[in-house]
């Protein structure tokens, strides 16, 4: 590490240029900005902060800003942070990893050096898909430039390249973590992605196939929200339906929301058709008439169950107003987040054309498909191909939220399948593990859902100690309980005793998840 202390090798840093040959994709090299160190504030030790930028190979697309994070006290291990939503910020890398125990210290306070990237372009919306090399950057190659520069800044700060690097996301983080075990399996050692948007094109096609629906008078309030909600509950609940209906198995659910529909002399307290029929399309699965990257061809239908808690389809499917007869220009066509976010996909990514009202867009027209394929293969996260990560040693865990409606859980579960059916069970069961969380949504809130992931992940890597088969799950607020991360197959069966104690249950096989999706 050299005779400097850590405030001059810092300083060092400013204005530091890494030429393009060390970073393994097209570039025209990479400057550091800004290097300052940050003395501890208690809960952060002192770290050299940096920032810069990644350039471009063409002048028109933006460049791609990072920031590292390189402790006084190294560990000799480095994070990676994934993003969210569509990026288009640099993640600070002083946060907890997703999904991580509130009283855990975060891990730059545990010594690893962290990084991150706005992958390549700024605002959080879909507006940089025009330009081909910032799309490849937030599909894929940003990652790859990013882990690149940092090991770079690394080997200059402390002399040594790490000996072991993770990545960490949750959503579009998520998908970023898998991308790096399918693309970049050498570099990294440990993978956490926890919800994950895994196969994005058909995502973003879904969720804009609900705008036409809720337009056309299958938006629903809160109140009706609550009505399906607690109709599947008292259908469905049983002697489990323990932890508010949590962990009722509604992938089993059989209770048909028709029982609800609007009659002649009934109004109140029930759905219109086009309500249910929004309902029954949101669940259903879309189908392509060709295949996407890695040959996949549909998406999932979205879970069962919990609609009604925060968190739910008040934010993500229905928003709290029907989509706009007429989707406005620009970035924000209107809608829920999941009809927003598809038909930010559908604009940008796939037209091209801003003005573009998306109610009717139809993925298996013709005029598209070429560019679908196309797209797909730059930013879907499906190849079931994980050998080259899992025979140097790679470690995968993944997480899925079963009360998730910003993506479907199910599209993780089905990637995992086939993960097993390309490498076979045996193999993958010495590297990847996938747990459900019941009626956790997209941040984890309602639920116990938060573990001490990293050290889980690290101890696996690098002590040969697999996670457990029923992680205990914790929740602080509003009320604490704890509950068992069951890995899938398996569900949490409540067993009697306190049902905010994850020693009242049992992991069993999921009825539902037996079930042909």
């Amino acid at each position: 590490m050299g005779e400097a202390g850590p405030e001059r090798r810092c300083a060092a840093l400013a204005g530091l240029s890494i030429p393009a040959p060390a970073i393994a994709l097209p570039t025209r090299g990479a400057r550091v900005e800004q290097a300052e160190f940050v003395p501890s504030d208690g809960r952060l030790p002192a770290y050299c902060r940096v920032e810069g930028v990644i350039e471009p190979v063409d002048a028109t697309a933006p460049p791609i800003r990072f920031r590292v994070n390189l402790p006084a006290r190294w560990n000799g291990r480095a994070l990676h942070f994934g993003g969210g939503g569509y990026n288009g910020f640099v993640p600070t890398g002083t946060d907890p990893v997703p999904g991580s125990l509130p009283d855990v210290p975060v891990p730059l306070a545990r010594g690893y050096a962290t990084f991150a990237s706005d992958s390549g372009h700024v605002g959080m919306n879909a507006a940089f898909a025009l330009n081909d090399e910032a799309l490849e950057n937030f599909g894929y190659a940003a990652l790859k430039k990013t882990h690149d520069v940092a090991v770079t800044l690394l080997c200059t700060f402390y002399g040594a390249a790490p000996e072991r690097v993770y990545f960490t996301g949750l959503s579009q983080g998520g998908r970023e973590a898998l991308t790096v075990a399918q693309r970049f399996p050498d570099d990294y050692d440990g993978v956490l992605s926890i919800v994950p948007v895994v196969n994005f094109t058909l995502l973003q096609l879904a969720g804009n196939r609900m705008g036409r629906a809720l337009r056309d008078g299958g938006w629903m309030d809160r109140e009706r929200i609550h009505l399906l909600a607690q109709a599947q509950r008292a259908a469905c609940g049983g002697p489990d339906a323990v932890l508010d209906g949590l962990l009722i198995d509604y992938a089993a659910c059989t209770f048909d929301p028709a029982a609800l529909r609007c009659t002649g002399d009934r109004r109140d307290g029930c759905l219109t058709d086009a309500q249910l029929a929004a309902v029954r399309l949101f669940r259903s699965r879309l189908e392509l008439e060709y295949p996407l990257a890695n040959g996949v061809r549909s998406y999932p239908g979205w879970p069962v169950g919990n609609e009604d808690l925060p968190g739910g389809w008040d934010i993500w499917v229905m928003g709290p107003a029907p989509p706009p007869p007429v989707q406005p220009e620009g970035v924000d066509p209107g809608g829920s987040i999941i009809v927003n976010f598809g038909a930010q996909f559908v604009r940008y990514a796939i037209v091209r054309d801003p003005t573009f009202q998306t109610y009717e867009f139809d993925p298996n027209d013709l005029r598209w498909r070429e560019r679908i394929v196309e797209v797909s293969h730059i930013v879907d996260s499906t190849d079931p191909d994980l050998s080259r990560f899992a025979t140097r040693g790679g470690k995968l865990i993944l997480v899925e939220y079963m009360a998730d409606y910003a993506q479907s859980p199910y599209a993780g579960i089905e990637y995992l399948q086939r993960v097993v059916e390309t490498l076979g069970a045996e193999t993958v069961d010495a590297f990847a593990r996938l747990y459900v969380v019941p009626g956790a949504n997209h941040g984890g809130g309602n639920a116990p859902s938060r573990a001490d992931w990293l050290t889980v992940l690290a101890q696996w890597v690098e002590q040969g100690i697999p996670p457990a088969e029923d992680l205990v799950l914790s929740q602080t607020e509003p009320v604490a309980r704890t509950l068992p991360a069951c890995r899938y197959p398996n569900w949490p069966v409540y067993q009697g005793g306190d049902p905010n104690d994850a020693r009242s249950y049992l992991c069993r096989p999921a009825r539902g998840f037996l079930r042909e999706r």
